[in-house]
C-alpha cells in the first residue's frame, strides 16, 4: 500500500513539474512578437499584431503562477526555498564566474549560428522595437529565476536530493538541456555545461539567489552583444 502511495505521489510531482515548465514558457513567448522568423518581413507582419497590455498581463500573470507552483513544489520535495541566506563576496564571485564560464562556451554557439544561419535573429529584431523592455526583463530576470527554481531547487535538491551531489548536478543539467532542445549539437553541450556550473554554485553556496545570479549573468552578456548589433 505504501509503495502504491509513493508511485501516485511521484506521478503527481512529475505532472506538477511538467506544468511548471509549460507555464514558465509563457513569459518568454509573450516577450517577442514571434519566436522564430525566416525573414525581416515576417517579423514586421507579426509585430503589427502585438498587443502590449495583453503581453505584459500574460507575462506577469504566468510569472506569479509559476513562482507559486515552484514554491509549493520545493516544499513537497523537502527543499523549502530560503531567500534570507546572507550574501557573501565569495558566493557572488563564484556565481559571476559561473555566468562568465557559460558565456565563454556560448560564444562558440553564437559564432556557429551566425556563420551557418542566414535567417535574421528574432531577438535582434525585437531589440530594435519597444518590446526590447519585456524581452530584456525575461532574459535577465524572469527566465533565470523561474528556471533555477525549477531545475536547481526543485529537481537537483528536491527530486535528486538523496543522490550524490555531482550525480544530481549532472542529471539535472542533462534534463535542463533536453528541456530546451533534445538535438545533440553545440548548443545542447553548452546548456549541459551551463547547468553544471549553476548547479555547482547552488550546491556550494546553498543559496538559490547565487544560482539565479549566475544564470542571469550568462544571459546578460550575450544580450549585450545582441544589443550592440541591434543598435549599431
Amino acid at each position: 500500500m505504501k509503495t502504491l502511495e509513493n508511485i501516485f505521489k511521484w506521478i503527481g510531482i512529475a505532472i506538477w513539474l511538467f506544468l511548471i515548465f509549460a507555464f514558465m514558457q509563457v513569459p518568454a513567448i509573450e516577450s517577442t512578437p514571434v519566436y522564430s522568423i525566416d525573414s525581416q518581413r515576417q517579423f514586421i507582419e507579426a509585430f503589427k499584431q502585438v498587443n502590449l497590455p495583453h503581453n505584459i498581463f500574460m507575462m506577469v500573470t504566468f510569472t506569479i503562477i509559476t513562482f507559486i507552483m515552484e514554491w509549493f513544489a520545493c516544499i513537497w520535495l523537502k527543499n523549502k526555498l530560503v531567500f534570507s541566506i546572507k550574501v557573501t563576496k565569495k558566493s557572488v564571485i563564484l556565481a559571476l564566474a559561473a555566468g562568465l564560464f557559460s558565456f565563454i562556451i556560448e560564444i562558440l554557439t553564437m559564432f556557429s549560428a551566425f556563420t551557418n544561419n542566414s535567417k535574421p535573429s528574432v531577438f535582434i529584431e525585437t531589440l530594435k522595437t519597444w518590446m526590447a523592455v519585456p524581452l530584456i526583463l525575461d532574459l535577465v530576470l524572469i527566465g533565470p529565476i523561474l528556471e533555477e527554481l525549477l531545475f536547481q531547487a526543485g529537481i537537483q535538491k528536491g527530486v535528486f536530493r538523496k543522490l550524490n551531489p555531482w550525480v544530481a548536478i549532472i542529471l539535472t543539467s542533462i534534463i535542463f538541456a533536453a528541456a530546451h532542445d533534445v538535438t545533440l549539437n553545440v548548443a545542447f553541450f553548452h546548456r549541459v555545461l551551463a547547468g553544471v556550473a549553476f548547479g555547482y554554485v547552488y550546491q556550494k553556496t546553498g543559496d538559490i539567489k547565487m544560482a539565479i545570479l549566475g544564470h542571469s549573468m550568462s544571459n546578460l552578456l550575450p544580450l549585450i552583444v545582441c544589443c550592440a548589433e541591434a543598435w549599431s
